[in-house]
C-alpha cells in the first residue's frame, strides 16, 4: 500500500518526470500553481501524483449537468509506468475523496486528458467508479459521488489491494 502525502518542493523534479511519462507534462520545471497536490510513495520512491481543487464549481459556466453539493475537480492522476495496476492510482483517488468529504464536497469530477494514453486513462477512471455524464465528445466530463469512491476503496482495502 502506498504512502500518500502532500507534495514537497523537493518532489517537483520527480513529479515533472511522472507527468512526462504519462503524456501529461509540458516539460520544464514543475509548478503546482496553487492546486492541491498529493504524491504516492512506495518503498521510498515517488511513484504517483494527483492534482485537484476542492470546492470547484466545475462546468457551471459551460452549461454542464449540475450535481447537488460542492464538487472537487481532479486535474491529473499520474502513476509511474512500472507501478501501474498496483493500487497507486486508486489510493490517490481515495485520498482526494477523503479530503473532499472532510471539507463537505459530495462529488468528484474530471475530464480525462486526451493523447496517446487517453483510452487507458478512461478505463482506469471507469474501473474506479467514475462515469461519463453530460454530453460526449472532446472535453467530456466524468464523475461520481465521493461516497462511491470511498466505498470502493473500503472494499479494496478489505480485499488486500
Amino acid at each position: 500500500m502506498p504512502l500518500i502525502r502532500d507534495i514537497a518542493s523537493a518532489d517537483y523534479p520527480v513529479v515533472e518526470e511522472l507527468l512526462y511519462l504519462s503524456d501529461l507534462g509540458v516539460g520544464g520545471f514543475y509548478d503546482p500553481g496553487g492546486l492541491d497536490v498529493v504524491v504516492a510513495e512506495l518503498q521510498g520512491r515517488l511513484v504517483g501524483v494527483a492534482e485537484f481543487e476542492l470546492h470547484c464549481d466545475f462546468g457551471h459556466d459551460e452549461g454542464r449537468e449540475a450535481y447537488p453539493g460542492a464538487q472537487t475537480f481532479i486535474y491529473t492522476v499520474a502513476v509511474a509506468p512500472t507501478d501501474r495496476r498496483g493500487g497507486v492510482g486508486r489510493a490517490l483517488l481515495a485520498e482526494i475523496a477523503r479530503r473532499a468529504q472532510k471539507v463537505g464536497d459530495t462529488f468528484l469530477a474530471l475530464v480525462p486528458q486526451d493523447g496517446d494514453q487517453e483510452a487507458g486513462r478512461q478505463a482506469f477512471f471507469q474501473a474506479c467508479g467514475l462515469t461519463l455524464y453530460g454530453p460526449t465528445g472532446p472535453g467530456a466530463a466524468w464523475g461520481c459521488p465521493v461516497s462511491e469512491i470511498l466505498a470502493l476503496r473500503g472494499t479494496a482495502d478489505a480485499a488486500g489491494e
